[in-house]
């Protein structure tokens, strides 16, 4: 699809909205791309560096940490049912 086909598109739907968030959502992802297009994106830039470090420390993490095995599951599943 040309530039200019989908420029058009876009429009027509801009357009036919009335949709005032909708519209917001639109202008201030286009605004965040044209000023940050230049340089590397940074998602995160609004975190503090305590929250960024957490962050990075979970993704981090051994993503099975936190697991357990299905029959251990059903053992506890067990165990709860019968406290009810």
């Amino acid at each position: 699809m040309s530039n200019e086909k989908l420029k058009k598109e876009l429009h027509d739907l801009i357009d036919k909205t009335d949709d005032e968030e909708l519209l917001n959502m639109v202008k201030e992802d286009i605004i965040a791309y044209q000023t940050e297009s230049e340089k590397d994106f940074d998602d995160l830039s609004d975190l503090s560096p305590e929250d960024r470090a957490e962050l990075e420390e979970q993704a981090n993490e051994d993503p099975m940490k936190d697991t357990i095995s299905f029959e251990e599951f059903k053992v506890e599943m067990k165990e709860w049912l019968s406290k009810l």
